[in-house]
């Protein structure tokens, strides 16, 4: 007499599969951690400059609607940066792990949106990717990767 599980066939995973699977997903890790990692950084720098480019255009928006200029203040050493005069809503901000402030120190914003002098900040990783945070005489704001 045959076993019920033999007619029908045997169903299930022998333990080497699943050992050869495993050790397909743990190679296969090994070698997307570093690319992962890189990914992270590239991600914190991107979000870092859209985070300044951000808080410009608060201080630009606060100087129109006070009516009263407004300035962002950038800290290269301690990689901070932080609206002036300090509002309701706060403004200041550290930037993530990782990067820091290359250049830049304070760009302001008149009472119509404008900024009386040029400005510009530049964060860079660890990886040495940079980007650059400007603003013209206009008020106008950009970000790019240099």
């Amino acid at each position: 007499m045959r076993s019920r599980s033999r007619e029908r066939g045997q169903k299930g995973v022998t333990l080497i599969e699943l050992v050869v699977v495993m050790a397909i997903v743990a190679i296969m890790a090994l070698f997307m951690a570093p690319a992962i990692g890189e990914w992270v950084d590239n991600f914190r720098i991107r979000q870092a400059a859209r985070d300044i480019s951000s808080t410009l255009q608060q201080a630009k928006m606060q100087a129109i609607s006070t009516r009263q200029p407004h300035s962002v203040t950038f800290t290269p050493g301690a990689d901070i940066y932080q609206i002036t005069p300090v509002t309701a809503g706060g403004g200041g901000a550290q930037l993530p792990k990782g990067v820091t402030i290359v250049s830049g120190s304070t760009i302001s914003f008149s009472a119509d949106g404008t900024s009386p002098l040029n400005g510009t900040i530049t964060i860079n990783n660890t990886k040495g990717k940079q980007y650059q945070v400007s603003v013209s005489a206009t008020g106008r704001i950009q970000m790019q990767e240099i």
